[in-house]
Parts: structure tokens; C-alpha cells; sequence
């Protein structure tokens, strides 16, 4: 299929209506499945249905990056955040966002096995300053976090090299093994900076260990908590407070830039 759909939808006080007499924009799978905006979420429908509304195609067939951009809408567990980064640079086909198309994995059930093949790769692939996501696969809380933030990935830490990450836990910020998540009950992802410099990275650490001992705020979690459900998203604005405040580990991925490098 290869297309993007602007359509009209009613109903949804999140987006209004433009000139034009529409208020979405979807992206129409080969499978024809449309991923689009609804209210704070990112929905699915079948373009079967779209087409009932009032709308307009626009073949991507020919775009240069056409590959790349069907395997991201494909591939990832999208939010807004990512959704919105993918819409800003579908016009320019030179732009690095579509050399690594999957910024955050739809996760596929492992063997014990494979978790371990796997769990060699992830750790012949770190380097220092990569950021570490994880999802607890047994944990209930993990997985209301990714529902709520909408992707693959409940926690998130920074390697700082010789196995050691750095992460905020309940307990407070720490800095421990890498080896606390080798079990098959964890799926992790490795992401890096593109471009970043050496001296770039030892700043990150360093700033990363001045917060060890550091203690959890029960209340930022809850308030994050109920922005979340409510949909009150944080500017997309790098540079925002806002971001720093209340960036959440899928949300971070598309705002920071980050490229995924491995899967566990």
C-alpha cells in the first residue's frame, strides 16, 4: 500500500479540523492497516474503514526512503512522540531517522535459549554511555508502564562500562552489575547516541554518578503516573524542563535520538 491518508474523524477534541476538512493523518500499511492518531494514543484501524469518511491518499510508492518508512510504522510499538518525529522527517529522505527504522521493537517471546545467544551479543555490543531499556516480563508494574508510555520498555539506565550501569530503582540511584538483568525474564535493548564524542559520553557518565545515592520520589512517579493516563505529554522540545521532568524511557528514545543497536 505505501500511503499516507488524511482523513476526518469526529469526536476527538485532541485534533481539530484544518482547512482542508480534515483532522488526522495516518500512514496505510501494505497490510492496509492505518496507524494514526486518536486522542493522546496512537490507533489502528483498516483503511477499509477510513475510507467511509471523508479522505485523501497520497501514494509514497516512489519516495526514496519508501522501504525504510513501511518498516518503521511496521516494526515498532509507536506513541505520539515517535509517530510525530517519523511525520517531520517523512519529507526529507536524507534525514539519519530512516537509516535505523526501528527505534522501539514489537518484542517477540524468547526461549531460554535464545535469551542467552542473545545475552552474549548484548554484551560484546556495549559501550560506554549506551542507554539500557528494559522490560520486566513478570512484573505487573512493568507492564502497566509500558501500556501507559506506549512501547516496549518499562525502565531505563546508563552503561558506564566494566558491566557497571547506572540506574534509578526503588531503592534510590545506584550503580550495579549489568548482570542483575540475566535472566530470560528481562528483554532489554541497547540504544547509543549518534555522534557522540568521547568527551561527550565521560560528561554523561560523570553527571549520571553525581546522582548515585540519591533517593526515589514516590510522588514524581505518581504524578507522572496520572499524566500518563490522562494524556498530559511533556513538550517534544529537546531543550524543554519539561522533558528532563517527565521524559519517560519511550517517549526519551525518539526526543534523544537514541539508535538501537541490540536486542536481548
Amino acid at each position: 500500500m505505501t500511503k499516507v491518508v488524511v482523513f476526518k474523524e469526529w469526536g476527538d477534541p485532541w485534533h481539530k479540523t484544518d482547512a482542508s476538512g480534515f483532522n488526522k493523518t495516518g500512514y496505510v500499511t501494505e497490510n492496509g492497516i492505518v496507524i494514526y492518531p486518536r486522542r493522546s494514543r496512537i490507533a489502528r484501524t483498516t483503511i477499509e474503514a477510513v475510507s467511509k469518511r471523508p479522505h485523501r491518499l497520497v501514494d509514497l510508492s516512489t519516495h526514496p526512503r519508501a522501504t525504510q518508512i513501511e518498516v518503521f510504522f511496521s516494526n515498532n510499538a509507536i506513541n505520539t512522540a515517535l509517530y510525530v518525529k517519523a511525520m517531520e522527517q517523512m519529507g526529507d529522505p536524507h534525514s539519519p531517522f530512516w537509516d535505523n527504522p526501528v527505534k522501539i521493537p514489537i518484542l517477540s517471546p524468547t526461549s531460554p535459549e535464545e535469551h542467552e545467544t542473545r545475552w552474549s551479543k548484548f554484551l560484546g555490543a556495549l559501550q560506554k554511555g549506551d542507554g539500557i531499556f528494559t522490560f520486566d516480563t513478570k512484573s505487573i508494574v512493568s507492564r502497566l508502564i509500558r501500556h501507559l508510555d506506549q512501547g516496549a520498555w518499562s525502565h531505563t539506565g546508563t552503561y558506564v562500562g566494566d558491566g557497571q550501569i547506572i540506574e534509578l530503582i526503588t531503592s534510590g540511584v545506584v550503580e550495579r552489575s549489568i548482570e542483575v538483568y540475566h535472566y530470560p525474564r528481562y528483554r532489554l535493548g541497547v540504544y547509543r547516541l549518534p555522534g557522540a564524542s568521547p568527551a561527550q559520553i565521560n560528561s554523561l557518565i560523570a553527571c549520571a554518578r553525581t546522582s548515585v545515592g540519591d533517593g526515589y520520589s514516590y510522588r514524581k512517579v505518581l504524578i507522572l503516573g496520572t499524566r500518563l493516563a490522562l494524556g498530559i505529554w511533556p513538550s517534544l522540545n529537546p531543550e524543554s524542563s519539561l522533558v528532563a521532568r517527565h521524559a519517560t524511557p519511550n517517549r526519551m528514545i525518539p526526543i534523544v535520538g537514541y539508535d538501537l543497536i541490540e536486542i536481548v
